[in-house]
């Protein structure tokens, strides 16, 4: 796993280095009129054949090179399914709220986005040792496996319950937030065409609406 500072540095250039290839994009999914689109955002290492897979690394498979703390390329109302998959963690605050009302904004009316983070209250039982959680760093301390999985080596930027994110994605605009890992866990679901799921135990899923 490359060190946070690295990446702090790495993506600092990235934010800039990335604009034109946004405009690019922005213009020919302007052209192309298009109105259905299938984007995974953040997709990191996970390719998802079927949709628009976006990183800021270059050395990950992708069709769309972008920076999620930058506008989106997509048209106002374009975007059928978002899937944003452990992302959402990796940002501050004020910046992934700005990404929720991004999000929003291409989102369809009749789309829905599956957003996908790290459970406060999954590192609540692992703290309590009715859970276990070894990686990045191996603590035989179930609290600090707790803040291990939380944080991520520093990785990590926030933490969410369903309750927080509902409330962060209320501010953005989403009027219905489901806490889908309740009934279904990470067992991959339906969405359109696409099958999404198959999250790392401990994940937090929702689906949010306009």
């Amino acid at each position: 796993m490359i060190p946070q500072q690295v990446k702090d540095v790495l993506f600092a250039v990235n934010r800039l280095a990335v604009k034109p290839s946004c405009w690019l994009w922005r213009a020919r999914f302007t052209l192309k009129h298009a109105s259905e689109l299938y984007v995974n955002l953040g997709c990191g290492p996970h390719y998802v054949e079927g949709m628009l897979n976006c990183d800021g690394n270059l050395f990950n498979k992708i069709d769309l090179w972008l920076d999620l703390r930058n506008p989106l390329p997509f048209p106002d109302e374009s975007v059928a399914v978002a899937y944003c998959s452990h992302t959402l963690e990796h940002m501050f605050p004020d910046d992934a709220l700005r990404l929720l009302r991004e999000i929003r904004r291409v989102l369809r009316a009749d789309g829905v986005v599956r957003m996908v983070v790290p459970d406060v209250d999954f590192a609540f039982r692992i703290a309590r040792g009715a859970a276990t959680s070894h990686w990045p760093r191996d603590f035989r301390d179930p609290v600090g496996q707790a803040m291990n999985y939380l944080f991520c080596d520093g990785q990590h930027r926030y933490a969410y319950n369903h309750a927080m994110l509902a409330e962060v994605a209320s501010q953005a605009g989403f009027g219905q937030v489901t806490n889908v890992s309740d009934e279904h866990g990470v067992t991959p679901r339906p969405y359109g065409p696409l099958l999404l799921g198959g999250e790392a135990e401990g994940s937090l899923v929702a689906d949010l609406r306009r």
